[in-house]
């Protein structure tokens, strides 16, 4: 019987439906322009030599944009699940791109503090969880882990493309110009990504082993609504979520994970230039390379983990990846030759990419997708923004305060470990994470397969 439902969406003549690897890409792709802000650390040094601040006033503004990000998340999250992700998306992007033109007129620590790290923590924080996380989860029930971990792979690849672009941009035009080509290059990917963003029509369903299918009249009927998003009943809502322990320790877990990872990818490049012994002595191209690295590492690590999350479970995965940050975090902490540095570069890189692409799958596994967009937003502001505020914030003090960054690195290594323990008691065995909804009767899910 044919169905009145939604015809398939498309966007210049591409079924949507049918190619929904698309929505991953767009993903990947908003990453990999908001994935730059990872490359701060090469503006760093720059920065100081211009206005003379110390370490700790020149990350601020990386450690504002990543707090402001946070904040973003939790409330772009809100709008994205109710009117969902296009105007969300081209709202952020119209920030992200302002901010790095604005951020080419800077003067003072606050003017970069407000440019940078407020507008473009706005921007980040938008165009991120419009693109990202709810989109893939929507469309991919069936491997949201392998979904995911691509749509946010871009965060990692993002720095290895910009990293030695701008380090050669600085050196031929200076950091001023190079702020104003990377808001133009912004402006226009992302209006082209913004156009295509879309969730899936709410008069449709997944069906294991067919893919997805406009519903019988009478179902599409009562599935459509004004704002055209699809509600799984037996997905937690943010005000159940919220009522649970596992949300506000999911945050906590992702926080204390991260923390070193962040204070690394600030100021990455400025400890490899630093001279020994407080950094490693390389030259600015070495440094750029360094950086390269670790981004390389982290893009690689979201597809992968994601991936293995849906092969060994995501218990199993996430415990890897926070071993492997700890190794990390120990690797630095002893780095005083390039050859351990791209070591540890690689090592920080794929345990920081994996820990970015299994905290929206884990939360996603204990909640569902239907509400995600907020709740993971709040999550993200736990773990990434208090990671992403607290661990370059720390690591600059340490270095100005001591001339080192080991007590530092020591520090998230100790942090990481207590994440490993939380781990080890908060996260069930495969299949087994999915929260019932308080009060409520088990419905049949419709988008796992049997």
């Amino acid at each position: 019987m044919k169905s009145n439902a939604s015809p398939a969406p498309t966007w210049l003549g591409i079924d949507l439906v049918k190619n929904r690897w698309i929505f991953p890409l767009l993903g990947a792709l908003t990453t990999l322009i908001g994935g730059a802000a990872y490359a701060f650390s090469v503006f760093v040094r720059p920065l100081e030599a211009e206005f003379g601040w110390t370490r700790a006033e020149t990350v601020a503004a990386f450690s504002t944009a990543m707090f402001v990000f946070g904040i973003l998340m939790f409330v772009g999250g809100y709008f994205v699940d109710k009117y969902g992700p296009k105007i969300v998306f081209f709202v952020g992007a119209a920030f992200l791109a302002t901010s790095q033109i604005l951020s080419a007129q800077i003067d003072t620590v606050v003017e970069l503090v407000l440019t940078f790290g407020v507008v473009g923590g706005i921007g980040l924080g938008l165009t991120y969880t419009a693109a990202t996380v709810a989109v893939s989860s929507r469309w991919f029930p069936d491997k949201k882990g392998t979904a995911i971990g691509f749509a946010v792979l871009g965060f990692g690849l993002g720095a290895a493309v910009a990293g030695p672009v701008w380090t050669a941009s600085i050196a031929a035009i200076g950091w001023r110009e190079t702020y104003m080509w990377t808001g133009a290059v912004f402006a226009i990917g992302l209006f082209i990504i913004g156009t295509v963003l879309r969730f899936p029509p709410a008069d449709w369903h997944f069906v294991p082993g067919r893919g997805w299918e406009p519903m019988d009249d009478a179902t599409a009927a009562a599935a459509r609504g004004k704002n055209e998003v699809a509600i799984n009943p037996n997905d937690l809502t943010f005000a159940e979520a919220a009522r649970t322990p596992q949300m506000w320790l999911t945050g906590a877990m992702f926080f204390l994970s991260i923390f070193g990872g962040l204070m690394a990818v600030s100021q990455l490049a400025a400890f490899a230039r630093d001279a020994q012994p407080t950094g490693i002595g390389m030259a600015a191209a070495a440094a750029g390379l360094v950086v390269m690295t670790m981004a390389i590492f982290n893009g690689a690590g979201r597809p992968t983990w994601g991936a293995i999350s849906d092969i060994i479970g995501i218990r199993n995965a996430y415990m890897i990846v926070i071993c492997l940050m700890i190794a990390a975090m120990l690797t630095l902490s002893i780095a005083a030759t390039p050859t351990v540095m791209f070591v540890a570069a690689g090592l920080t890189g794929f345990a920081f990419g994996g820990i970015l692409a299994l905290n929206p799958i884990l939360t996603t596994a204990f909640f569902g997708s239907t509400y995600v967009a907020r709740i993971y937003g709040l999550v993200y502001l736990i773990g990434f923004g208090g990671g992403g505020f607290f661990g370059p914030m720390v690591g600059g003090m340490v270095r100005t305060q001591t001339g080192s960054y080991d007590m530092a690195f020591l520090s998230a290594a100790a942090t990481a470990t207590v994440a490993l323990v939380l781990a080890f008691f908060l996260v069930p065995k495969s299949g087994q994470e999915h929260l019932k909804r308080p009060g409520a009767a088990p419905a049949p899910r419709t988008d796992v397969a049997a």
